[in-house]
C-alpha cells in the first residue's frame, strides 16, 4: 500500500501527472468603429462628455418615441475575411438597459433597440438605419459603438438624431478603466471574487455612457418648444353658436 502511494507521488513531480494552471486569455484588439460608421464624422472632440449639436431651439421634438442600436464590425459568420457594419443586439442586456434608462423622463414615451434583421436584409449604414427608426415610429434615433481600446479601458460613443430630418441632435463619448483590486486582496481573490459590474472597464463605460445619453436628452427637453396645432379646416364654425340649454327642451315638464 505504501509502495503505490509513493509511485502516485513519484508519477505527479516528475511524470507530470498534476493539474496544469489555467493560462490567462490573451487579449486580441478587435475591429475600430469609427465616429463617420455611425454618420457623425464631425464629433470625434467630445471626450467624456455629450454636446447639443441643434443650434437652436427645437420645436415639437418631444414627447416622442426613441430606436436604439449599436453599430458593430464583427463579421456576421464565421471565416469570413471582409468585415462590414452591422447591428449588434443582444436582447439580455440591450433591451432591458434602453427599456428603463428614461423611466423618469415622461416626453420620452417608448425606447425600443433594433438588430439587424430590422433593416430587411440592407446595409447597416446610417441613412438605412435612420430610416428604419422612422419606419418604426421613432422620433429619436440613437446610433452608437463600443471600442476595447486595450485589455483594461474601453470607449463608447454615439450620436442622436432626429429621425424626420436625419440631422444629429447630439453627441456622446464615454470611457472608462478597469478597476484594479488591491494587493492585498489577491490572496482573497479566489473566495470573493469582485463584482465585474463595478470593476471591469466595459460595464462601467457602459454606465457611464446611459448617464451621458440621460443627460443629453434632459438638455434637448428642458430647450424643446411646444408644436404649433392648428385646427383642422371644418372644426372653426362659420357663423353663432346657439348657447347650450339646460335641462334640454325635451326633458323639460309644462307649468
Amino acid at each position: 500500500m505504501k509502495r503505490s502511494t509513493s509511485a502516485i507521488a513519484l508519477c505527479f513531480v516528475f511524470s507530470g501527472c498534476y493539474a496544469p494552471k489555467k493560462e490567462k486569455a490573451v487579449w486580441t484588439p478587435k475591429p475600430h468603429v469609427e465616429w463617420s460608421q455611425i454618420g457623425a464624422s464631425a464629433a470625434s472632440e467630445v471626450r467624456n462628455g455629450y454636446r447639443v449639436t441643434t443650434g437652436s431651439r427645437t420645436k415639437g421634438l418631444f414627447p416622442a418615441n426613441m430606436g436604439v442600436t449599436r453599430v458593430s464590425l464583427e463579421p456576421l459568420e464565421e471565416n469570413v475575411d471582409s468585415i462590414e457594419p452591422y447591428l449588434y443586439a443582444d436582447p439580455r442586456n440591450e433591451f432591458l438597459q434602453w427599456n428603463t434608462a428614461f423611466d423618469d423622463q415622461m416626453a420620452v414615451s417608448e425606447v425600443f433597440p433594433i438588430a439587424q434583421r430590422d433593416l430587411g436584409g440592407r446595409d447597416a449604414d446610417p441613412q438605412q438605419i435612420l430610416a428604419a427608426f422612422r419606419g418604426l415610429h421613432a422620433r429619436l434615433g440613437l446610433l452608437y459603438a463600443v471600442n476595447e481600446l486595450s485589455e483594461s479601458e474601453t470607449e463608447m460613443f454615439g450620436a442622436l438624431y432626429d429621425t424626420q430630418t436625419a440631422q444629429t441632435v447630439g453627441v456622446i463619448h464615454a470611457q472608462a478603466v478597469s478597476v484594479e483590486p488591491p494587493k492585498d486582496a489577491e490572496e482573497k481573490k479566489d473566495k470573493n471574487p469582485p463584482d465585474l459590474w463595478k470593476t471591469d472597464s466595459r460595464a462601467l463605460v457602459r454606465s457611464k455612457f446611459a448617464k451621458l445619453v440621460h443627460g443629453c436628452i434632459r438638455d434637448l427637453i428642458s430647450s424643446d418648444e411646444p408644436a404649433v396645432v392648428e385646427a383642422p379646416t371644418g372644426w372653426t364654425p362659420a357663423g353663432p353658436i346657439r348657447p347650450v340649454e339646460w335641462p334640454p327642451r325635451h326633458l323639460r315638464t309644462a307649468p
